[in-house]
């Protein structure tokens, strides 16, 4: 048996026949996880990381800031070459594309397509994260920095989420920007048509590093073959792989998630599974000592629980959108 991940949910002295079932599927999503990452030290080929040229058309995503259709096959698909950093910033957010491209040593690259699946998971996440800041103070909020980029040195990212406490100080003495704001502690990424292997080398080379976010959420939609289930759901795998800085264990290829959800109709193995059919099934729990991490004053923690994500009213926008 591979090394495990730490346990992905709770379970009571009594175990049930359906938990015992359900732990043994998340063995089987831990050693999924596991080879994964094994193939990191391959070859680009075997890694599925080879980066294809943009044709004429594909192009006019960059040149013309027109999207046009893509085929997801081709990615992940470069756009353009030496490109500048303040270049970069101006196109993406004027394309509104920020989300769907990746900037590295001068290279544009699309990793994800425009999809109404990729924007109804980040929003409806977005939503409920949000939510749990109605009552608090204006000093004690968080803002929400979707669609700005984040910089490193000759890189940009721009997240599908992303949540800064208002307590952090500015000019931060870590920012994420020329602006000087701080990074956001908590992150939110939907891979659609973008590979698990490609948003996990994003979540650990970017997202994680020293000073950065604290938690990073992974929402993968893998792809739906057209089926449904009786009650006319799509049969359709869904996974929430959630990251924390400083629990998750980090090995030489990378941090591993410290909790894997299935949130979909069907397993790994294309097999029917139906432990998020309600509300109140699935959720995704997440600590204020992460959210309100390097905050002056903390803790105590302005919200005194955790936020809870429930990841069947995701799956429920993503399949109204099918």
């Amino acid at each position: 048996m591979l090394s495990t991940i730490p346990t992905f949910t709770s379970y009571s002295p009594r175990r049930t026949l359906r938990s015992k079932l359900v732990e043994v599927k998340e063995v089987e999503v831990v050693e999924e996880v596991e080879e994964m990452f094994a193939g990191f030290s391959r070859t680009d080929t075997e890694n599925d990381n080879v980066i294809n040229e943009a044709n004429e058309e594909e192009k006019k995503w960059w040149d013309e800031l027109s999207y046009e259709n893509i085929d997801k096959k081709r990615l992940p698909l470069r756009l353009t070459k030496n490109v500048k950093l303040e270049e970069y910033i101006e196109k993406s957010e004027i394309a509104d594309a920020g989300k769907f491209w990746n900037f590295d040593a001068g290279n544009v690259t699309v990793v994800e397509l425009p999809n109404p699946d990729h924007e109804v998971a980040h929003t409806q996440f977005t939503r409920q994260f949000l939510s749990a800041f109605s009552n608090v103070a204006v000093q004690d909020d968080v803002d929400n920095i979707a669609g700005t980029s984040c910089i490193d040195g000759a890189s940009a990212k721009q997240p599908d989420a992303a949540f800064v406490p208002v307590r952090l100080p500015k000019p931060s003495p870590y920012p994420c920007d020329l602006q000087g704001n701080p990074w956001p502690t908590i992150v939110c990424e939907v891979a659609n048509t973008q590979s698990l292997s490609s948003i996990f080398q994003k979540v650990n080379e970017f997202w994680l590093r020293p000073n950065r976010a604290e938690d990073v959420i992974v929402l993968k939609l893998w792809p739906w073959n057209g089926l449904r289930n009786a009650g006319g759901n799509p049969l359709r795998r869904l996974t929430c792989y959630k990251f924390c800085c400083r629990l998750s264990r980090h090995l030489r290829s990378g941090y591993r998630p410290i909790r894997v959800i299935e949130f979909g109709t069907i397993d790994s193995q294309q097999r029917p599974i139906n432990n998020c059919s309600a509300r109140g099934m699935c959720i995704l729990r997440i600590s204020p000592s992460c959210i309100y991490l390097r905050c002056p004053g903390t803790p105590p923690y302005p919200l005194t629980n955790d936020v809870s994500i429930d990841l069947y009213n995701i799956q429920q926008a993503i399949f109204r959108k099918m």
